[in-house]
């Protein structure tokens, strides 16, 4: 693979790391799991412990780190039942914890094989909504495997069968296409598959897989995993003692040659704040890639530097020469032990040579409090999101979308967003929570772009018959080992004007079960 060849080049003297007994330490853990708005929470109580929590995906290491740093700086995290919940994570065969291990596993000297089977069973229903997304299924069986010839290496997969699930995570409708074995009739595909090397300068990551950029708790604005994952090679690199440089390059759709790359610092000058710059381009033809490949070069002067040295008439060179610039900048702030707040701020392509010209831009503000004891603890989470009106789409067509979905914020523009949670945690096996959404979804969508020229447009209210679900609902989760956890959400809600036609108002209990288990 051209991508992984040429970072692989950037990363030669990567070196061993450490390694952690089952499951393995470089085992990605999924950007879309809870784990990451728990370790939210403790950064809330204690600090960042160093940690570059807006950069997700984290592996076992990663998070083995995080909570080795949490309780060297202070002792009483060792005793939160969040921390005890995460660091339950790290020893699934413990006894004590009420693991167990792989079902599958083998090791000699240097290399180590594990290979778990599991089951989901999700399901929601939406009585308040009809507009097609009422139902949501997502039954599966599958295997995550992984292999690991010695400690700086790793190859893994997940490969499952299931039902067809809507949306960025479920099973594609036509992934009868895929299966295994050809004109079988099973619905199978492949969650997740990657490579990793880690070392002491740095980690490349290559596969199939999710990122996601922002300290937002319920969606970031730049990069989340909203869309369907992508083939991607990335790489991180620490640059001195507390700061992180990130960069990416993904194919989007491999036969078109449509790309999405993406390069960020991560800094955290101390304990209680946590800031990021990034910078993200869409952008379509292989031979583009070398220079997107390298970090250290903003993406705005790629593009000047095609379009001014071609040859090709200006009417052609457009959608080969160029790019759709994102800047993304995320902040966090621990401003009392147990208090804190984040925000992000996306800015899409902005022009400072058109007045008129809308300003594509989302932004979120968020926080976190939070009160605990040996036993329990207790945490409101709160967070406004507002995407403004032709964010993500471009007249060129250099859309930041992928299989129909925003690579940015889930919901796509002209939106905003306000969730809050009441979460009360006893012990390491169980929450209890209440939580309300309100939803205010304008009539712009994804792929709807402004007309250079054609006057002022103000696209900061919300625009046309503005689609308004207000939501709340009780849940409650119960998680009594790494491998097991189950849950259920129960709740009302009311629509007025349901996919956007005045008067058609709609409302409805809505409800969701989680469960899954991995041996």
């Amino acid at each position: 693979m051209r991508v992984a060849a040429l970072l692989a080049g950037l990363l030669l003297c990567i070196s061993a790391g450490p390694a952690r007994a089952a499951y393995h330490a470089l085992e990605e853990i999924p950007v879309e799991s809870a784990l990451y708005a728990q370790a939210a929470q403790l950064v809330a109580s204690y600090g960042t412990g160093g940690a570059f929590l807006a950069s997700q995906p984290w592996d076992r290491a990663d998070l083995g780190r995080f909570l080795d740093a949490l309780r060297t700086a202070n002792a009483a995290a060792a005793s939160d039942p969040l921390f005890r919940r995460l660091q339950r994570e790290l020893e699934p065969d413990s006894t004590a914890t009420g693991g167990w291990e792989p079902l599958v596993q083998g090791e000699d000297d240097r290399a180590s094989l594990e290979m778990s089977p599991y089951v989901r069973a999700d399901y929601a229903e939406d009585r308040a909504r009809r507009d097609g997304v009422g139902i949501k299924r997502d039954f599966r069986f599958g295997v995550q495997g992984s292999y690991a010839p010695d400690a700086s290496l790793l190859l893994a997969a997940d490969i499952f069968s299931g039902t067809t699930s809507a949306g960025p995570h479920g099973n594609p409708a036509d992934s009868k296409h895929f299966g295994l074995i050809e004109g079988v009739q099973i619905n199978s595909y492949f969650d997740r598959g990657y490579a990793t090397w880690r070392g002491r300068l740095g980690r490349l990551h290559v596969g199939h897989t999710w990122l996601r950029w922002g300290s937002g708790l319920w969606g970031s604005m730049a990069l989340s995993d909203g869309a369907r994952a992508f083939d991607v090679a990335q790489a991180r690199m620490p640059l001195l003692r507390r700061a992180q440089l990130e960069w990416f390059v993904a194919v989007l759709d491999p036969a078109a040659q449509t790309y999405l790359a993406g390069h960020k610092l991560d800094v955290t000058p101390s304990e209680h704040v946590s800031f990021s710059f990034g910078e993200l381009a869409r952008f379509d033809g292989s031979s583009n890639m070398p220079l997107y490949l390298l970090p250290v070069i903003p993406y705005s002067h790629i593009e000047k530097r095609i379009l001014k040295s071609s040859d090709i008439p200006s009417d052609s060179l457009n959608g080969r020469a160029k790019n759709n610039v994102m800047w993304e900048l995320d902040a966090a702030w621990q401003f009392h032990p147990g208090m804190r707040v984040h925000g992000e701020v996306a800015i899409d392509d902005i022009s400072f040579s058109s007045e008129q010209r809308p300003k594509a831009l989302g932004w979120n503000l968020g926080a976190i409090l939070r009160r605990a004891r040996p036993a329990d603890a207790i945490t409101l989470q709160m967070e406004y999101a507002r995407v403004y009106q032709y964010t993500y789409s471009v007249f060129h067509h250099h859309d930041f979308e992928f299989g129909g979905f925003p690579t940015g914020f889930a919901l796509g523009p002209d939106v905003e967003r306000f969730n809050a949670r009441l979460e009360w945690r006893r012990g390491t096996d169980w929450s209890l929570g209440a939580e309300g959404v309100v939803t205010n979804k304008g009539e712009g969508r994804l792929g709807e772009f402004y007309v250079p020229g054609s006057g002022a447009v103000d696209n900061l209210p919300l625009s046309g018959v503005v689609d308004a679900d207000a939501r709340g609902a009780v849940t409650f989760d119960y998680a009594p080992a790494p491998g097991l956890s189950a849950g259920v959400t129960a709740g009302y809600a009311r629509v007025t004007a349901l996919a956007h036609v005045a008067g058609h108002d709609a409302s409805g209990a809505y409800g969701a079960t989680r469960f899954t288990l991995r041996w």
